[in-house]
């Protein structure tokens, strides 16, 4: 399945098995519909389907704009369903950030997420910090 790579390069249990269900209309890992997983799974697994759609669109020469907007993909570091959706004592988090700095320069993923990346992952001038405060760097996506 097209969806496995980033799985798999995530760290994302269960990965190895992994297929896009024509009836369903959506992924199947392990044998589990997509739908069937917590919120935060489903979060991450829906990112990984969005940036494999990116990438086969680029490989393929196909319509794309080129660019994906992630809400909050790693909901199950800081949100977890419980223990089944719980990623916090995995590496998804810092490999999910590697993994997009390995993306050709021509697609742009922008990741709108509450919490920091983590600090192992050297994203440089990649990251605008909004504050939500007037007085301390930038306050929000648009200008106040």
């Amino acid at each position: 399945g097209v969806c496995r790579a980033p799985l798999q390069g995530w760290g994302f249990p269960g990965a190895d098995h992994v297929h896009f269900d024509l009836q369903s209309k959506d992924l199947v890992i392990s044998g589990k519909p997509r739908v069937s997983f917590g919120k935060g799974l489903r979060a991450i697994t829906q990112a990984a389907f969005s940036i494999s759609l990116l990438e086969y669109c680029a490989k393929k020469d196909s319509a794309h704009p080129g660019f994906v907007i992630l809400d909050s993909p790693l909901l199950s570091y800081k949100e977890p369903d419980g223990d089944d959706d719980d990623l916090s004592r995995t590496d998804l988090n810092g490999n999910f950030y590697r993994f997009l700095l390995q993306l050709q320069k021509d697609r742009q993923v922008i990741v709108v997420e509450n919490t920091d990346p983590p600090s192992d992952v050297e994203l440089g001038t990649r990251v605008e910090h909004f504050s939500g405060t007037l007085d301390q760097g930038r306050f929000g996506f648009f200008p106040s």
